[in-house]
């Protein structure tokens, strides 16, 4: 692979990395609420659904979905349920936030990976994203598993790095956020902005 092509796909993944969607604004939400180990946990839930995303969209099911309408909308209106759903339980939640050692009802690591992971897989865009990308950047003529493991590998470590940098940003400012003031709204806010992916979702 050219290392020209490589430097436009990283610049491509640092900047889908880097943009605002549902798994950052939950990785954030983790971060505030529950701390930065256990908000951790999500993150690797996220990365692993990068990672199988990748690997779908390499096997070819990505192709047959950007090409059926039917398994597209099907996925998409299954994610935008999901969407609601996270979002319905963040809006209930607000009042009942705190410090992870104040909060004798923290989820446990493997329920913030559990839901990342679910959360990951619930754009069907993300898979079709990779299913369009991947193809432009994967030279023919020279071995293809070693230019895959290199691009899935890059956005594997943009994944990890900036959803881990939000956790942290969140943590940093969670006195604000679990303020008097915050805590009253904190919880409406990102209940709806996960209903309002959810609408962008299906509306798209």
């Amino acid at each position: 692979m050219d290392i020209s092509n490589y430097y436009l796909y990283f610049s491509i993944s640092l900047l889908a990395s880097i943009s605002i969607g549902p798994s950052v604004i939950l990785a954030a939400s983790n971060g505030v609420n529950f701390g930065r180990k256990k908000a951790l946990a999500g993150v690797f839930g996220h990365v692993c659904a990068v990672m199988v995303l990748a690997l779908i969209s390499a096997s070819g099911l990505g192709l047959i979905l950007m090409t059926s309408d039917i398994a597209f909308i099907v996925i998409k209106y299954i994610g935008a349920a999901y969407l609601v759903y996270i979002g319905i339980a963040i809006w209930r939640s607000k009042g009942n936030w705190a410090f992870a050692d104040k909060n004798a009802q923290i989820p446990a690591k493997r329920a913030l990976f559990k839901q990342s992971f679910l959360l990951g897989l619930s754009n069907p865009k993300a898979l079709v994203f990779f299913s369009a990308l991947f193809p432009q950047f994967i030279q023919p003529t020279q071995a293809i598993l070693p230019q895959f493991l290199l691009l899935a590998g890059t956005s594997l470590c943009n994944a990890f790095i900036f959803t881990s940098v939000y956790v942290l940003v969140a943590f940093r400012f969670r006195q604000y956020f679990l303020s008097s003031i915050g805590q009253r709204w904190v919880g409406k806010t990102t209940g709806g902005v996960f209903i309002g992916f959810a609408a962008a979702l299906i509306a798209s």
